[in-house]
């Protein structure tokens, strides 16, 4: 069992920097641990929306306060649920990326690929096709695309060529089936031995974001932040891969203001917003924070990371 740890925790909550009576949305519920944090700083008139797509995860990991209001819902669809009043007074909105330890724990969900389970992968499991239904129809250089594109893996076209050899004779409907085999194929043909990543990683990554449509979520997410948030509002985005982090890169940049005037890590004044949103800017970069040492030793699945900060101007 795998204890869920939040990355970059501190760091993250301290970068929206939580306003007592502020509206706050933890697009990204999890197990809870960044609403907890939210909610300690929040007084009374403060309230914070919980949204997760998985409704399983927000009844295991609910919270009893009044100040929450639990949304299950992908967050690119938040611009639409929201109350129209709600919609350009947001104080902060937060994404941790990926999936829980929660969700890795259950078998059933099958994102492990070391505990045996279901190919499902779905973050809601209500909707959409299984990985193991889509793996079976899939065309060969359409499973190499997704796993070269969505998890950048070498041996791509190897696994892919092998995965649909093997449902030809087999029903490759469980994780540990899958591992193995992409497994035996990249041991075959690697050359460094030396292990880093369990050689099942990239693949499986892949599929989870395609099956997910994870990347065009994230997209669809970003660009109605701006509107979401009020003026002044910072996001704030944590992202464990460079897949994600070069969308969310590319969408601060496009939107942001010369930075060589306005320093880093120092949100800007009521007054410097209402000058520079004259001039049509709409966000400024704030920081780039990366996980201290300490908590990549105490968490190793931190060591990827990078929590992206920007305010809305």
């Amino acid at each position: 069992m795998i204890k869920h740890i939040p990355v970059m925790l501190k760091e993250s909550i301290n970068s929206l920097n939580v306003k007592k009576n502020g509206i706050y949305i933890d697009a990204t519920y999890g197990c809870g641990g960044h609403t907890k944090l939210i909610l300690s700083k929040l007084g009374e008139k403060g309230r914070i929306y919980a949204v997760d797509c998985d409704i399983k995860t927000i009844l295991f990991n609910k919270i009893i306060d009044k100040r929450i209001i639990y949304i299950n819902e992908k967050f690119s669809n938040l611009i639409n649920i929201l109350d129209s009043k709600v919609l350009g007074t947001i104080d902060g909105i937060l994404f941790d990326l990926g999936f829980s330890s929660f969700q890795l724990n259950d078998p059933k969900r099958g994102f492990s690929f070391i505990s045996n389970g279901p190919l499902d992968m779905r973050f809601n499991q209500s909707n959409g096709i299984t990985a193991a239904q889509w793996i079976q129809k899939v065309s060969k250089d359409k499973l190499s695309y997704v796993l070269k594109k969505y998890g950048e893996e070498k041996f791509a076209k190897k696994i892919a060529c092998n995965i649909k050899q093997y449902i030809k004779k087999n029903k490759l409907n469980n994780t540990i089936d899958l591992s193995k085999l992409i497994c035996s194929i990249v041991y075959k043909f690697k050359k460094n031995k030396k292990k880093y990543k369990h050689p099942a990683t990239r693949s499986f990554q892949a599929i989870r974001i395609f099956i997910n449509k994870e990347l065009e979520e994230l997209k669809k997410a970003l660009y109605n932040s701006l509107r979401i948030l009020k003026k002044g509002g910072i996001i704030s985005v944590i992202s464990f891969h460079s897949l994600e982090d070069r969308i969310i890169k590319k969408f601060m940049k496009m939107h942001s203001i010369n930075n060589d005037k306005y320093h880093f890590g120092v949100p800007l004044t009521e007054k410097e917003i209402n000058n520079l949103s004259k001039k049509n800017y709409k966000l400024k970069i704030i920081n780039r924070i990366f996980p201290n040492p300490k908590e990549i030793y105490n968490n190793p699945r931190s060591r990827s990371a990078i929590l992206r900060v920007g305010q809305k101007i």
